[in-house]
């Protein structure tokens, strides 16, 4: 099986499953993939593995895409843009892996497995109680050719199963973990072709690489143990296997699998939460070792002249949903103003603001409310100071020796107010240091009393940026609303 797409160019893939949303995990594998491809000058292929018609969609799909693309991961080729290399999804390559693997049964290197799945489960169980380690025994292996032909004939139902040959050593440079060895008399005969005429994963990832002319495997760790599997079938087909480099997995705090019990899994989770994609790239690769996550942010650019496969860590990573956070807290207040309001425009929608202000106005909201966002969500509660009058509730001001004092610092402001033209921050700083004076009131009594009637709330940006904003007439409107309350 030639193949020449490759002409010595750097190929990698990344190849999921549209069986669910694309994992933290996975889109970390699609991030070094693309990482390797850019930093080499080589190419990512998307290849959907799709042959689990069950529980594969079209949604998926979909959302795969378009989170690997929300993270700034763009393929060279694939199922929706094409390619040399294609098709691009496994279900339209059936044919094509039933057909190698019946030439590997022609050699003498496969051989159909007439056992039933009853069977191979009730041999499984006693090798378990004889203490042995479960596989399978290669018992159709010896089948002769009259034997074979009758069940064929009976049109009795068959796998096709890879003969692993005996007392071999099978060993491979991982770029990233080093030299590995198996010695193939621990590994049985595998199914290349199931019963139902659909490829196994180990048969259909070899002959998709090989075809697809990739040149190295960057995948998790956790299929190392797949890997002598696949060597053994390139060597069987006269082939040279790509370079592997396996990372490790992302773990929980408690050591565990990354899952759903740890909270968001999923980049359309982190999406939707308000994360950036920037601060999400960032943290994924400062997880394995490329760039450290509490130095300088670095752009997509930097982050691929920084890449190096030998440098990602072997230590598993653990997930910090908190560092995530702040990450996303120090993207927030350092990218540009228009990329923010790029990422924020679907929130902005939903929460109506395109409707109530121009792009200016927006743009210096989103400027007031950078410094105290930790994710997108966190715009939410600044635009409604601007959207939005105050509401008072009945404890606005506790105590009337409070309400006293509160009223006193309102009216000594508003009718400060009442004397400028309008309130830019010169003037907002000037009138507040006069009404304090004035009021006997100073720090956190007096701005925390003239913030919950500005804002109807005690928290949020200062209020030198947002006094400007809401300008002379709406500060006026909302001091006589906390007054009349009061």
């Amino acid at each position: 099986m030639k193949n020449s797409v490759s002409n010595g160019r750097v190929r990698v893939r990344f190849a999921p499953s549209p069986t669910g949303s694309l994992h933290i995990g996975n889109a970390r594998t699609a991030l070094f993939n693309y990482l390797y491809a850019k930093k080499s000058g080589g190419k990512l292929i998307l290849r959907l593995e799709d042959t689990d018609k069950a529980r594969s969609e079209k949604r998926f799909e979909h959302e795969i895409m378009e989170s690997l693309r929300w993270l700034g991961i763009q393929w060279d080729e694939g199922p929706d843009v094409g390619g040399d290399a294609g098709p691009y999804r496994q279900t339209q390559r059936v044919t094509l892996y039933q057909m190698l693997a019946e030439e590997l049964i022609h050699e003498g290197k496969a051989y159909p497995c007439f056992c039933t799945a009853e069977e191979l489960e009730l041999r499984r169980k006693e090798q378990l109680e004889r203490g042995l380690p479960p596989g399978y025994d290669g018992r159709c292996r010896s089948l002769t050719e009259a034997e074979r032909s009758r069940f064929m004939a009976e049109g009795k139902p068959f796998t096709i199963r890879f003969k692993v040959p005996s007392d071999q050593v099978v060993s491979f440079e991982d770029a990233i973990h080093g030299f590995i060895s198996f010695p193939s008399n621990t590994i049985s005969d595998f199914i290349l072709i199931r019963s139902n005429g659909m490829a196994s994963y180990n048969w259909a990832v070899v002959v998709d690489d090989a075809k697809m002319g990739i040149t190295h495997v960057i995948r998790g760790d956790d299929h190392i143990s797949n890997t002598p599997k696949q060597i053994l079938l390139y060597r069987a087909m006269g082939l040279v296997p790509p370079i592997y480099a396996h990372h490790p997995l992302i773990l929980g705090p408690d050591g565990r699998r990354l899952s759903k019990r740890h909270g968001a899994t999923a980049v359309s989770q982190f999406r939707r939460e308000g994360y950036l994609p920037e601060s999400l790239v960032f943290y994924l690769v400062g997880l394995g070792g490329i760039v450290a996550s509490d130095g300088p942010l670095k752009g997509m650019s930097e982050i691929i002249e920084a890449f190096e496969l030998s440098h990602i860590s072997k230590g598993a990573a653990i997930f910090d949903h908190k560092k995530l956070t702040w990450i996303n807290a120090r993207y927030i207040r350092e990218l540009p103003l228009s990329s923010m309001e790029r990422h924020l425009a679907p929130f902005l929608e939903s929460w109506g603001v395109t409707k109530r202000f121009n792009q200016e106005k927006i743009r210096q909201i989103i400027a007031c409310g950078r410094g105290n966002a930790q994710t997108l969500l966190g715009f939410e509660p600044v635009f409604r100071i601007f959207m939005d009058s105050p509401v008072f509730k009945d404890n606005f001001f506790l105590t009337p020796e409070e309400r006293e004092t509160a009223r006193d610092i309102l009216e000594f402001f508003a009718d400060l107010c009442k004397q400028v033209v309008q309130l830019d921050e010169e003037e907002y700083i000037r009138l507040a240091k006069i009404a304090m004076r004035k009021s006997g009131q100073r720090g956190r009594r007096f701005f925390m009393t003239l913030r919950k009637a500005l804002t109807g709330t005690d928290h949020g940006p200062e209020l030198v940026k947002i006094v400007p904003l809401l300008g002379k007439g709406e500060v006026m409107k909302r001091l006589k609303s906390a007054l009349e309350k009061l």
